[in-house]
Formats: C-alpha cells, sequence, structure tokens
C-alpha cells in the first residue's frame, strides 16, 4: 500500500484526537503521517501484513493499531486503561467495520482482504518506579527519516532469566509471546512516574514473539541501549523525528514544542520470542494454537498515575 493511500484512510477516521485528553496519562495524538511512516516500517520488515498479530499497548484512539490492521495484519489488539478513549477507538473500529476495511466480511483497503479481527481491551500497565530511564514529554509527531543502524546486544553467559525478574505482575492479563508484534508509543515519564516507559518497553517485549516498536527520547538512547544489551535483545534506531508538542493544557506556555525522539525496534533470533523472556510455557499457546485474546478482557484499573 502506498503511503497517501494509508494517511488517506487513516484521515476519515472519525476520531483522531482526544476529546478529553488527561495530562497524567501523556496523552496527545499521534498524527496520520507518524502513523503511516512506522507502519509501512514494520511491514518492509515482515513485522506486520498478512499472517501477523499486532498489539497497540496504551493505544489512545487507536491510530498506530488502526494503521497495522489497515495493511491486512491478521488481528490486531488495542489496549489502554482510558475507558473514554477506548470509546473512542471503539467508534473508530466500528467506522472501519462499517466501510468493510476490518472484520469477517471485509474486503480489505486493497479488495484482496483484510484484517479479520480487531479487539479492545481495558487494562493499565502497572508502573513500578524504577531510576535511570529518563523523563520528557511528548506529542503528535512528524515522521522523520530512519538510519538503519542495527546493534547487536547480547550477553552470552547468563540466561535472560536471571537478568530479569520475569514473576512481576506487569498489570495485563495476557500470557507471554501471545503476538507477533507489539507497538508502544508510552508515556515518557513527566508525571512523577519517572520509569514508566521502559515498563511499557518491558510489558510489550514479554507479550512479543517477534518485534517490538517503541518510542523513547532521543537523549535515553545510551541507557536504552545498555539496558536492552543487558536483556540481550538487539535494538536498532528505524526512526529519528521531532514530536510536536501542541498546546494543549493550561501550562503549556508555547504553541508548540518540538521534542527530539527515537522509534526503536527491538527484535531476537530465537523464533517464537526471546528465550526465558516469559511467564510459563503453560502461558505460551494450547495445543499448538495461539491463545484467543477474547479470553483476557481485562477490567482495568483506574488511569490515575
Amino acid at each position: 500500500m502506498k503511503q497517501k493511500h494509508l494517511e488517506s484512510y487513516l484521515s476519515s477516521l472519525p476520531n483522531r484526537v482526544f476529546t478529553n485528553p488527561k495530562i497524567e496519562l501523556e496523552q496527545y495524538p499521534t498524527s496520520v503521517h507518524l502513523t503511516s511512516s512506522i507502519v509501512l516500517t514494520a511491514l518492509s520488515k515482515h513485522d506486520a501484513g498478512p499472517g501477523t498479530s499486532v498489539l497497540d499497548l496504551g493505544c489512545g484512539v487507536g491510530m498506530l493499531g488502526l494503521g497495522f490492521a489497515l495493511v491486512n495484519s491478521d488481528a490486531v489488539y488495542l489496549i489502554d486503561c482510558d475507558h473514554e478513549a477506548l470509546a473512542l477507538a471503539k467508534e473508530n473500529v466500528d467506522y472501519l467495520m462499517e466501510e468493510e476495511l476490518v472484520g469477517t466480511s471485509c474486503s480489505g483497503a486493497e479488495g484482496d482482504g483484510g484484517c479479520m479481527s480487531v479487539e479492545i481491551i481495558a487494562a493499565k500497565v502497572k508502573y513500578l518506579r524504577q531510576s535511570g530511564s529518563g523523563g520528557g514529554g511528548r506529542g503528535g509527531g512528524r515522521g522523520g527519516r530512519g538510519r538503519g543502524r542495527a546493534q547487536k546486544c547480547g550477553a552470552k553467559e547468563s540466561t535472560l532469566s536471571s537478568r530479569m525478574d520475569l514473576n512481576v505482575d506487569d498489570g495485563i492479563p495476557l500470557p507471554s509471546k501471545v503476538v507477533d508484534t507489539v507497538i508502544t508509543n508510552p508515556p515518557f515519564g513527566t508525571k512523577n512516574n519517572e520509569g514508566i516507559d521502559v515498563q511499557f518497553l518491558r510489558t510489550a517485549i514479554r507479550l512479543a514473539r517477534r518485534a517490538v516498536y517503541s518510542f523513547h527520547k532521543t537523549s535515553t538512547r545510551p541507557y536504552l541501549i545498555k539496558l536492552l544489551g543487558s536483556w540481550g535483545l538487539n535494538v536498532e534506531v528505524v526512526a529519528e523525528m521531532k514530536f510536536d508538542i501542541q498546546n494543549m493544557y493550561r501550562f503549556h506556555k508555547q504553541k508548540v514544542k518540538d521534542i527530539d525522539v527515537d522509534l526503536i525496534r527491538v527484535f531476537w533470533e530465537v523464533e517464537g520470542g526471546v528465550e526465558g523472556f516469559g511467564v510459563g510455557d503453560e502461558n505460551e499457546s494450547m495445543n499448538g494454537e495461539p491463545y484467543s485474546l477474547t479470553n483476557f478482557p481485562g477490567e482495568g484499573d483506574d488511569c490515575g498515575m
């Protein structure tokens, strides 16, 4: 699919911004151009499209996740703790179903079959305070040109499970390695929640079998590369961009402020996900088939950090 066509579909969604943005959740809209750039990057790396499942962690109104649905990923899951945002996301899903762009009877954006299922789940990533990840702000964003710098980060002597506490409840009621790819645009940790971006990243890695795409302040890049290396993972910066923080909240003084942001791709070479990065074999599959996420609806907690 050409980028202009994907942007056209995304622009037709009835809800592209938050009607009642919550600063404690660092909610800012994701632009159509940025969304399309990310989706097509993942598509080019075979992390999205037919034969894949994608989960949008902290989906807001669903722009990113629905972008993956429009390029015919088999199944897409939208997770957020804000019920108002999820109601807007549901309206977006309903619109795409009415247009027969997603759903069991859809013809897809290009007429050759589309995403069969888009599911919405209310759940909240638990905030476990940690130091060293840095803080910042975020906003709608505009896509940048990817530098394609892959970095092999691996520690050979110890297993991942020995380097991480895998028994911590992260608040997301889903099995490990439940989807192929996770996309997340996490809070950057500006509202007395420093390190929440790393917690989102940790949870995303637990849930994915193939790859994770995640946004982080460019200033945190050295820390993240070192951290992911200590976890035995591969990471590449696939794009550098400016996030446009619009004047949305009363404390904003400037009309627009740009923040330097990286889109990173975390990936691994062990088929089925990172070896040792999971809760246990009993959570991976049932009779060789993937879990149905409908078994884990998740009521979610209150969204206050």
